[in-house]
């Protein structure tokens, strides 16, 4: 499987809950979802819980060649409209 990064996936809505989203910080979109599951309101809320986006190296360390708050607030979304909010 030559090209084939572990734990990457273009698409974080459609990717399996262990796909990571923040690759300097190691975590994961479960922890994303429970973050929100478990009251983060907010995008700054979800970095004081779970430390992604924290670190600032996912530009250089992440194959999406970016920061993961984009991911980060994706899945904020979606969660949300699951939510109902």
């Amino acid at each position: 499987m030559s090209g084939v990064i572990s734990g990457y996936y273009e698409n974080i809505i459609e990717a399996p809950l262990d796909a990571t989203v923040c690759w300097c910080s190691n975590i994961s979109k479960r922890d994303i979802i429970e973050a929100i599951k478990n009251g983060a309101e907010t995008i700054d809320s979800i970095r004081s819980i779970t430390g992604a986006c924290t670190i600032g190296k996912c530009k250089e360390m992440s194959p999406r060649g970016r920061c993961c708050s984009k991911e980060i607030k994706l899945l904020f979304d979606a969660e949300k409209n699951v939510k109902g909010n």
